[in-house]
Order: C-alpha cells, then structure tokens, then sequence
C-alpha cells in the first residue's frame, strides 16, 4: 500500500515539475536500415509494429521536403513500443509535430489499395505523404484534425483514414505528421486494406453498439430499480454508468461523429477530459456508499471522500477557466498541473476505502467484490498513465479502447451481483429488524394479556374468597351477632335466672366463633401463596381431620392421597377441594350417623384430579341423582367443582359417595 501511494506520488511530482513534453526515451542508433513492411495480398489488415521510426520536428514549420532530406541521417529513431507513444503535452507552447515513418513494399504484380487508420480522435493535425524511392511525392493526404467535420474527411468516421496506393513491386515511404496541443500523444496506427473497410466499419460499430447499448440499458434498470426501492446506492450506480458511456463515447470518438459541435461546448479539447473525469468521481461517490464509512470508527475517510469531490469541483473550473479570463502559458501550465493531481485524486481514496473495509471488516465482502470489479478496467488506465510517463511500453491493449470495453462490462457484471448482494443483504437485515419488532410487539402484548389474565384471575379469587368468608366466616359471625343481641336483651328484661341456659347458648357462641376462627384461618391458609405441592395438601388435610373431625366429632377419617406428590395445585384448586371436603365431612357428621369416612384423593402427572369421600352412613334419598335444590351444601359443592372445570356426583350405595373428577 505504501508502494502504492510512493509510485502514484511520482507520478505526481512528475506531472508538476516538468516543463516540456513526457518523451519517449530512448536509446537509439542511427536508423540506417529500417525495416520494410511487405503488403500482404490475403490478409485484410497489417500492423506496423516494429516497423516505424519518429522524428521530432523542434522547428515546428518543417515540411515534407525538408523531412525528405532526413531519410539518409539519424534523424529518424526506432520506435521500440508496440504503440507509438510520445507522452503528454501540457500546452499549446511546449507542442511540437513529430513525425512517423514506415516503408512499404508491395511484392504482387498487381496494384494494392490500402488505408492508415488512425485509431484515435483528438489529433489538431495529421497529415500522410507517400514518397517513391527517388525522394518524389507520390501522395500528399490533406490535414484533418479533431476540428474537422466528418463529412469533410475522406471517409466519414469517428477515426482517420487516409487512402494510398502502392503499385506492383513498388517501393514507398509513407510519412504521417503528427500534432496534438494537448493531452496524450499516443498514435494506434494500423493498414486496412481498402476493400475490407466496410467489413471493419460494420464490426466496430457492431462492437461498440453492444457495449453501448449493455451500459445503457444497465444504467435504465437500475434507475428503475431506484424509483421502486428508493436506495440511493443505484442513484450513485447510474452515475458510474453513465460516466462509463461518456468515457467510451469520448475516447472512441463517437462524439467527435455524431455530436461534431456539442465538442466545443467547452474550451479547446477540454471536453476530451470531462468524462474521464466523471467516471472516476462517480466511482467515489459510489464506493462512499456501497462501502460506507460514515457511521465506523474510519468516518474520518469518510470526510476525506467529502473532500475529494469538491476537489473534482476545481478540476472543472481549471477546464472551463477559459471561459471567463485568458489564459497565459504560466497559468495553463498552472491549470493543467492541478487537474492532473486532483484527476486521479479519487483513485488513492477508492484504494482506501477497499483496504479500510477489508482490513477493519466493516463490509469485507463487498470490498472484495469491488476490488475485483474494477481490477481490469483501472488496470488498463493506470497502465496508459505509465506507459505515457515512459514506465510500461505502450501494448496495444493500454492504446486500444476495444479492450477497455469488456473490462467495463466485467465491472457492471460484478458490481450489479454486487449491488443485488448488498440490497438483499439490507433487505435481509431490514426483514430482521421488523421481526424483532413484531416479536417485541408480540412479547408485550402477550404480557399484557398475562397482565390481564392476572389481574382477572385476582379478581375471580377475590370474589371466591369474598364468597367464603361471606358463606362461612360470615354466616357464624351474624349468628353470633344475633345471638349476643337476643341474650343482650334478655338481660335487660329480666334478672339473670336460669344460669345453665344461658351458659349453654355462651357456649354456643363460643363454638360459632371458634368455627369462624377456624374457617378464616383456613381460608387465609389458602391463599397465602399461589401454589402447593400435593403433599403440603395432605398434610394440611390431616391437620383439619385430627384436630377437627377425629377430637371433636368421633368420626374416623382415612386420608389417602396417592399419585405424584410433588405435584403442584393452584390456591383456587387447593381451596375449593379443602371446601368439598369440609362441607362432605359436615354432612356426614350431621346427617349420615356414620362411624367410619375414607377421602382418597389422585393426582395423576397430566394434572387430572380425582376426589372421593365415602362413608358408611345412610345415605341420601333423591330421584334421578339430581342434586336437590334444597340440599344447600351439595350444591355448594357442585358448584365448586364446576368452578374447578370438573363434574360432580353424589352416589347413596352402602353409604354415602362424593366424586370430584377435574
């Protein structure tokens, strides 16, 4: 990384300290025997890679005759890169033609018809001469430039053709002058013949109307895809697609064809340069928001993008700066040298932003996705700028825009899975939070229903022990209340006679009141805690049957609980079962003249309860086992057990049977 920044840095230093043009440096000798280029009569095309020498003109006004008498001196220097490349030129002062040359030799018996394609644009002037062995001017082409309508060019095309004719067995040189007032020097030159032009034509702009056509029609989609969704990273994708169709329009000519006058909307060729520069601005934008930093501990980087863009606002004034004052050689070389930094100032901060995601793993995979999108495609461009500082040669595909094209596409390939992976990542994320929403929303309101249920349930036992104490504790207390009134008022009427009577009915009084003790006590011991284990029932059970039934009443009680001890029953249960037996026990001491009771309670694991209570009495007399009206405790306890969620039956066999089945 730190390589990295070091070689971009001079680069940078490169572009700012020199004064003159980025040359091709080379270390030559005098050209003496140039290679012949032999014109083939079954191929369409020749490359004249290897073939071709240059020669600077630092005069500027030479013409053909004079380059002419150069043919014999060491002038001339070979061209050692695939591609002829003669770096950049900062302005109009420091620009000066050069000069290719290759020789051509046609070795068939018949004439052949050949055109010098120039595979580039923006030239200010270029111009062929064809010259015979003896030093004649075989064919002088005119001078056409970017300035140069279309249809005024031989052949109306976004590139330049020149036509030339070499005779059988002939011999020629063919000279091309060179000028570029600003920006790359770099001259793909190829032969075509004649007859094939059309054949060429019709590939390229099949080519080219695909490539086109993918970006655009990607770049409509996703503006679909933002009016439906509303995520702004395909507001930011749409940018970069549209840079890539403004890069590719621009540098393969296809404005310079069909939008001849839209290209001087902007100072001199300044327009050559506004699309590149969108492209790389509109990759920044893009990664700000594909791999955001703003809400991480890196949001510093964030600020530094922020700055970058309006970084890119300056290289848009140094490009229209001629609009509103003159521009002097000191302060175009000033301009060019500030749009050349902050040209590639985006690409150290997209760099960042892929190694800070990676490294910090905010979004590792969509870094690495993107690293790998735009690998080929800034490859091609970092490798152009090289070869035009003299670091690479130039290769054909560094020159050739064709092979931008499937680089491009490679990246909108990869960055549509890539944007589609990341809106169902947030879409995945998104779906999750509203489920935990909907979970919350569901906690809390089945925490209120249980809220409600308690309360309800509180309620309800509120009214069960407002019941008992008004059946039980308070039926014995109203008759003691009475009781001690009427005695209270015998007591004023007449003197205190009969001591036994009135002693006996004391102590009737006392045995209510030790009853609504005892039925209170019994009643708080019920609901003092919400649940008991089976065991503590029992035992609770013994305790009333020992103290209550076997001291004071003669009748023996057996308890015989069976089932899972630990079995837990609610307050409500454990209450209204103590009640049934109570008010059983009650009737049996009461009515039944039975000697011997048996309560067997079972409690089975799936919470089904069972509860007897027989005696060996005399039973009840009633028809069709309803329980009568008139039977006050039987129906009190029918209506416990319905309270319960059980059924309640009565049978008069050999005694006595109560059954709670819940």
């Amino acid at each position: 990384m730190r390589r990295f920044f070091q070689l971009v840095l001079l680069i940078f230093q490169l572009a700012l300290l020199s004064s003159g043009p980025w040359a091709m440096r080379v270390v030559a000798q005098p050209l003496r025997n140039q290679p012949v280029v032999v014109l083939p009569d079954d191929k369409d095309d020749k490359s004249l890679e290897g073939s071709m020498a240059y020669f600077r003109d630092s005069l500027g006004n030479r013409t053909i005759t004079d380059i002419n008498k150069l043919a014999g001196s060491s002038a001339f220097q070979p061209i050692t890169t695939p591609t002829p490349n003669f770096g950049v030129i900062g302005g109009i002062q420091s620009a000066k033609p050069v000069w290719l040359r290759f020789r051509m030799k046609n070795a068939t018996t018949q004439p052949q018809e050949w055109y010098a394609e120039i595979d580039f644009w923006c030239f200010d002037e270029l111009q062929l001469f064809v010259v015979d062995e003896t030093g004649n001017v075989l064919s002088t082409s005119p001078v056409m430039g970017w300035k140069t309508p279309t249809s005024q060019r031989f052949r109306q095309h976004r590139h330049f053709w020149f036509p030339f004719t070499v005779f059988a067995g002939q011999n020629v040189t063919a000279y091309l002058r060179m000028l570029k007032h600003r920006g790359t020097q770099i001259v793909p030159i190829r032969l075509v013949r004649a007859s094939a032009y059309e054949s060429a034509v019709q590939k390229g702009y099949l080519f080219w109307g695909g490539v086109l056509f993918t970006l655009t029609f990607v770049a409509i989609m996703s503006l679909i895809f933002f009016l439906i969704t509303l995520h702004r990273v395909y507001s930011k994708y749409i940018f970069c697609l549209l840079g890539l169709v403004g890069f590719f329009v621009i540098n393969d000519g296809f404005l310079n064809q069909f939008g001849f006058y839209e290209q001087f909307l902007m100072p001199r060729q300044n327009v050559y340069f506004l699309f590149p520069l969108i492209l790389f601005y509109s990759q920044l934008t893009f990664i700000r928001t594909f791999l955001s930093l703003r809400n991480t501990p890196s949001h510093r980087w964030h600020t530094v993008g922020t700055v970058v863009l309006y970084c890119g606002l300056l290289c848009l004034l140094a490009l229209t700066a001629e609009w509103f004052i003159p521009l002097t050689p000191t302060l175009e070389l000033i301009l060019t040298r500030i749009f050349v930094v902050l040209y590639w100032l985006p690409m150290p901060v997209i760099i960042a932003y892929i190694v800070v995601n990676i490294i910090r793993r905010y979004h590792p995979r969509e870094a690495w996705l993107y690293l790998v999108a735009i690998l080929p495609f800034y490859a091609l461009n970092l490798g152009l700028v090289f070869a035009n500082f003299g670091l690479l040669p130039t290769y054909k595909a560094l020159a050739d825009f064709a092979y931008y094209a499937p680089a491009a596409l490679f990246e909108v390939l990869v960055l549509t899975v890539g944007i589609a992976y990341r809106y169902k990542i947030d879409r995945d994320q998104t779906e999750r939070l509203i489920k935990e929403r909907n979970d919350q929303q569901q906690r809390a309101y089945e925490a209120e229903v249980q809220t409600l249920a308690l309360t309800n349930s509180l309620l309800v036992e509120k009214g069960r022990i407002a019941r008992d104490l008004h059946d039980n504790v308070g039926a014995h207390l109203a008759f003691i209340v009475t009781n001690l009134t009427h005695i209270s008022d015998q007591a004023e009427k007449h003197p205190v006679k009969e001591g036994k009577h009135w002693a006996s009915q004391l102590r009737t009084l006392v045995m209510h009141t030790r009853e609504a003790v005892k039925l209170l006590r019994e009643t708080i011991w019920a609901i003092h805690q919400e649940s008991f284990t089976v065991e503590e029932f029992a035992e609770r059970l013994n305790q009333y049957i020992n103290r209550y039934v076997h001291e004071t009443n003669g009748l023996h009680v057996d308890v015989d609980v069976t089932g899972s001890q630990t079995q837990r029953l609610t307050s409500a249960q454990v209450l209204n079962l103590f009640r049934i037996v109570q008010e059983a026990l009650n009737n049996v001491i009461k009515h039944a003249q039975a000697t011997h009771a048996n309560v067997q309670l079972n409690v089975h694991s799936d919470r089904h309860i069972n509860l007897r209570i027989h005696d060996n009495g005399r039973g009840f007399n009633w028809s069709n086992g309803a329980v009568s009206e008139q039977h006050y405790g039987l129906k009190n306890m029918q209506t416990r057990a319905h309270e319960l969620g059980g059924i309640f039956r009565v049978f008069a066999e050999e005694g006595t049977t109560v059954e709670v089945d819940v």
